[in-house]
């Protein structure tokens, strides 16, 4: 690994050759993402795919009409609700982890949030919600 770079920052590592990244930890738990604090003030670790500048963007676009918190949690929505803000966003975004990403961020089994997207599609009141959605994103 000659030519390598190695970066220490308190409890942080980060190894790379500047094409690879080599992280060994023992005993340890490694997390991809950046941290953030939930409503509950628990820290968790936002996907890595929710930090671009355009998820950034729909993300306060949601904030702002009132459907996400400020760290980007639901807010007061049902759960077939919560399953279309992430199909929306993963749409729009190119996620192909739906269920997985926004599971890991809203603390949600990822196959009760697809259970509650196959539910929202025999409701009445999601596609006012959908409607929402789209005028909020688009």
């Amino acid at each position: 690994m000659a030519g390598n770079t190695i970066n220490v920052q308190g409890s942080y590592i980060d190894i790379h050759d500047n094409e690879n990244v080599y992280l060994s930890v023992d005993k340890a738990e490694v997390r991809m993402g950046q941290q953030v604090t939930s409503d509950k003030g628990e820290k968790q670790t936002l996907p890595e795919v929710l930090m671009t500048e355009k998820a950034k963007e729909m993300m306060t676009k949601l904030v702002d009409a009132d459907v996400l918190t400020d760290q980007w949690e639901p807010r007061k929505l049902s759960g077939a609700e919560r399953a279309l803000v992430a199909r929306a966003l993963s749409d729009r975004l190119g996620i192909a982890d739906v269920w997985q990403v926004f599971g890991s961020l809203w603390d949600e089994k990822p196959q009760t949030l697809r259970s509650y997207f196959n539910k929202a599609y025999g409701q009445r009141k999601s596609l006012q919600f959908q409607d929402r959605l789209k005028n909020t994103l688009d």
